[in-house]
């Protein structure tokens, strides 16, 4: 849809609109929010305006795809001026990159604040939504528009729009995601592929959903939460509300879902090799004890808090996990070896190499690296 640039001049004219956008006065966010969720159709000239607005009050400058004239332009930094109380001298009538416009307008308006742990994490933006790819061997945080934050593990995109409407709070979630959902009337609702959905209001909860896995798991920390699959025609086929410390998984392939209650886990399981540590590395490396009791909603969260957990898991899962969070392929190529089990904690400090010479004590192993992927074989004894 084309953008209607008499529709921008009258959005951007309008004196309770422009406070909307820079003052989020109540009575003018709540008419507006109500405004555009019954004209659905003009949101493209909605955001723009609204982005055109912020743009002028913070940079003083049109963006170099101008849609309104200089005329126009004068009575906006009028208008703007009396809504501030702050004096606008005129600037030259400079232009900018639209690449400096669309990155100017995420952070002027507030739509969302985005911590990252390194400078790969990529970030789109169009005029209604941001997608935000975090590559394998690395982990994010976002802010969203309503508070909302979100923990984002490695080897995830998500996308989220510019600003949350009335109708609801809507994102799009491929990998996995911790969110801490700020409670209000929209229901925030999260899109999974498999035409599934997570939805809730405000809560703590943890989504896993990764392409190339054979499940999908949520897991609710506080609050509720309810998960649905429906069809092509949008109508709900399954639906399963979670009550605090439970956990649904979904597996693709029988397209079934199974809820479970967390309850405390104990180690050492049998056939499960706890993973020891050197006594110069006991701060680095905690081993699970076997008194120990670990939630196992504390085992699905570490990952947030920069802990890798291994419980009960075999060493293929294991291999998974390694890859996503240290960006660098494994290969196990041993069948008995993929199927052994492994259990420890490790707190962000040890490379791939020194996780797989933890695992090289309980179970003899060894590797090499190949064209940038790490080859797992069983140990040959001579």
């Amino acid at each position: 849809m084309e953008t209607d640039n008499s529709e921008i001049i009258d959005f951007i004219l309008d004196e309770s609109f422009q406070r909307f956008v820079i003052n989020k006065t109540p009575e003018d966010t709540k008419y507006w929010e109500s405004w555009i969720g019954e004209h659905p159709n003009a949101v493209e000239s909605f955001e723009e305006s609204r982005n055109i607005i912020s743009f002028i009050v913070t940079r003083k400058v049109l963006p170099k795809n101008k849609v309104i004239s200089d005329e126009v332009y004068k009575k906006l930094l009028l208008q703007i001026e009396a809504e501030t109380q702050k004096p606008l001298q005129e600037p030259e009538r400079k232009h900018i990159s639209y690449f400096w416009y669309a990155a100017s307008a995420i952070l002027i308006v507030g739509l969302a604040f985005l911590f990252t742990y390194n400078s790969n994490i990529r970030t789109s933006f169009t005029s209604q939504n941001l997608e935000v790819i975090v590559p394998k061997g690395q982990r994010s945080q976002l802010l969203l528009p309503d508070g909302t934050r979100v923990w984002l593990n490695s080897g995830t995109i998500f996308k989220y729009p510019s600003s949350f409407l009335k109708h609801g709070r809507e994102v799009y979630l491929e990998g996995e995601a911790f969110f801490n959902v700020t409670h209000n009337n929209q229901p925030f609702i999260v899109h999974l592929k498999d035409n599934l959905f997570v939805k809730v209001f405000g809560t703590e909860f943890n989504v896993k959903s990764y392409a190339e896995d054979k499940i999908v798991e949520t897991t609710l920390i506080k609050g509720m939460v309810h998960f649905l699959r429906k069809d092509e025609n949008d109508q709900v086929i399954n639906e399963i509300k979670l009550e605090p410390k439970e956990m649904v998984t979904y597996e693709k392939a029988f397209r079934k879902m199974t809820i479970s209650k967390i309850v405390p886990y104990t180690t050492p399981v049998t056939n499960t090799k706890s993973l020891a540590t050197n006594p110069d590395r006991i701060n680095k490396v905690e081993q699970v004890k076997e008194t120990e009791s670990l939630s196992e909603s504390a085992i699905t969260t570490a990952w947030k808090d920069n802990t890798l957990v291994f419980q009960n898991e075999t060493l293929e899962e294991i291999s998974t996990k390694m890859e996503r969070w240290f960006g660098i392929p494994l290969k196990i190529e041993d069948e008995e070896l993929k199927k052994e089990r492994f259990t420890g904690n490790f707190m962000n400090q040890e490379s791939v190499y020194q996780v797989l010479d933890i695992i090289n004590r309980s179970e003899p192993i060894q590797y090499t690296k190949q064209n940038k992927m790490i080859i797992i074989t069983k140990k040959k004894h001579n």
